[in-house]
C-alpha cells in the first residue's frame, strides 16, 4: 500500500474514527485503525466491537491495500508534522507489516516506521442498501440529544439507563434521558417516520459519536443493517448495537400537575449555580433553594470550610419551602435551556421538580429532590 494524502485533512479523519477506541485497549486490534487505499480516496475504520465507524479522505493511491495501525501513535504522529503532504508506505513481512511515513515533497528528511497488525483482524462497515434508510435533519436531532443526553447514565447497572430513548410515534420522535434521579424528555416533528416501530435505545458512546459526526451537516441517514443501527453523514459512517432492555415508563416519573410555578432568569440563575457549587460538600454538591415570597434563597456550604449565601428576587407568593439538589444537575438542567428565562414546577420538599423552557413546550425535565 503507498498513497500521497493532505497532512491536516488526514488528521481529521484520525479524528473523526479514534473517539470509539477505549483508552485502556492498548495493544490489541482494537486500539489500531483500519487504513484502506482504493482508486483515490483512502478509509479510516475503528471498532470497539459494540460500535463502528468509518470515514474516508481523498488521497493520490500509488499502491491500494490495508494497514492496521496504532491509532494513538497514529495520532501523535501526524499532529506533529511539519508538511503539508504526508506519503504512507506499507510494506508487509511475514510476521507484521511496517508502514513508513514521510514527506510527500521530499523537502523534510523526516522518517516514522510504525509497526501494524493484520487488518483483516478489524471489520469494517459492510454495504449499505440505500432503500433502507431514512434521511433526517441534522440539527433537529442535534438539538434533541443535546438536551436531554446530560441525563443518561454513563456506568450504571441498570444498562438501559446508559444511553437515550428514541421511539417514533408517527413522524413524531420522542427521546428521553435518565439516570434514575433525574429525566429529561423531548419531541421533535420529522418529514418522515423512524425505522423503527419501537423505542429503540442507543447506547450514550454512540449518542456521542452522532453529535460529532452531524455538527455542521444538514441531513444524515439512519436505517437497520444487520440487526445495528446504522447512521451515515457527509463522509462518515456509523453502525452500533442497541442496548436490548426494556425502557421504563418515562410517563410516570413526569408529575402531571404542581402546586407552585415560578420563573427565573437564566443567566442570573446560573452565575449563581456555578458559584453555590464552589463551596458545596462533595460528592453530592448539594444546593438548596429556599423559596419565601418575593426571592428565592441558593445557598451551599462545606461545613468547617466555607459555604455560599444569596437572595435572589423572583415573582413568589407561596408557602415558604426548601428544595435540595444534587448541584450538577442543577447547572446541567438549566444549561440546555435556551429561553431567557427557565420555569420550575414543584409541589412539595420531596416531590419531582419540573424545569421548563417557556419557548418549547415539547421539552421537560425532571429532577428528584435530595433529603434536607
Amino acid at each position: 500500500m503507498k498513497f500521497t494524502v493532505n497532512t491536516t485533512e488526514f488528521l481529521k479523519a484520525i479524528n473523526s474514527v479514534d473517539g470509539v477506541i477505549s483508552v485502556r485497549e492498548i495493544k490489541s486490534a482494537l486500539s489500531n485503525l483500519k487504513i484502506q487505499a482504493t482508486d483515490n480516496s483512502v478509509y479510516l475504520s475503528a471498532t470497539d466491537l459494540e460500535i463502528a465507524i468509518k470515514t474516508s479522505v481523498n488521497a493520490i493511491v500509488g499502491s491500494k491495500g490495508s494497514a492496521s495501525l496504532p491509532a494513538k501513535q497514529l495520532s501523535s504522529i501526524f499532529k506533529n508534522l511539519n508538511f503539508d503532504t504526508t506519503a504512507l508506505t506499507t510494506s508487509d513481512s511475514n510476521d507484521s507489516s511496517e508502514t513508513l511515513i514521510t514527506d510527500a515533497s521530499g523537502k523534510m528528511d523526516t522518517k516514522f516506521k510504525v509497526n501494524g497488525i493484520d487488518s483483516e483482524d478489524i471489520k469494517t462497515i459492510p454495504v449499505v442498501d440505500e432503500a433502507s434508510i431514512v434521511e433526517f435533519p441534522c440539527q433537529t436531532i442535534r438539538e434533541m440529544f443535546r438536551k436531554t443526553s446530560y441525563a443518561m447514565a454513563m456506568e450504571e447497572t441498570r444498562f438501559v439507563f446508559n444511553g437515550l430513548f428514541l421511539k417514533p410515534n408517527d413522524t413524531d420522535l420522542i427521546v428521553v434521558g435518565t439516570d434514575g434521579r433525574r429525566l429529561s424528555k423531548i419531541v421533535r416533528k420529522f418529514p418522515k417516520q423512524f425505522p423503527f416501530k419501537n423505542g429503540v435505545i442507543i447506547p450514550h458512546k454512540a449518542v456521542r459519536e452522532m453529535l460529532k459526526m452531524m455538527e455542521g451537516k444538514e441531513t444524515a441517514k439512519i436505517g437497520f443493517v444487520e440487526e445495528q443501527i446504522y447512521v451515515s453523514s457527509g463522509n462518515i459512517e456509523l453502525l452500533f448495537k442497541l442496548i436490548d432492555g426494556n425502557f421504563p415508563d418515562y410517563e410516570q416519573v413526569i408529575p402531571k400537575q404542581a402546586t407552585q410555578s415560578v420563573r427565573l432568569q437564566k443567566a442570573d440563575f446560573l452565575t449563581f449555580l456555578k458559584q453555590a457549587l464552589i463551596s458545596a460538600e462533595e460528592p453530592s454538591k448539594q444546593i438548596r433553594l429556599n423559596f419565601t415570597p418575593g426571592s428565592v434563597n441558593i445557598s451551599s456550604s462545606n461545613p468547617g470550610t466555607m459555604m455560599f449565601d444569596h437572595n435572589m428576587n423572583i415573582d413568589y407568593s407561596g408557602e415558604p419551602i426548601a428544595i435540595a439538589f444534587k448541584g450538577d444537575y442543577l447547572s446541567d438542567v438549566v444549561k440546555v435551556i435556551d429561553d431567557p428565562e427557565v420555569i420550575l414546577e414543584f409541589s412539595s420538599s420531596s416531590a419531582p421538580v419540573l424545569f421548563k423552557d417557556p419557548s418549547d413546550s415539547d421539552f421537560v425535565s425532571v429532577i428528584m429532590p435530595m433529603k434536607l
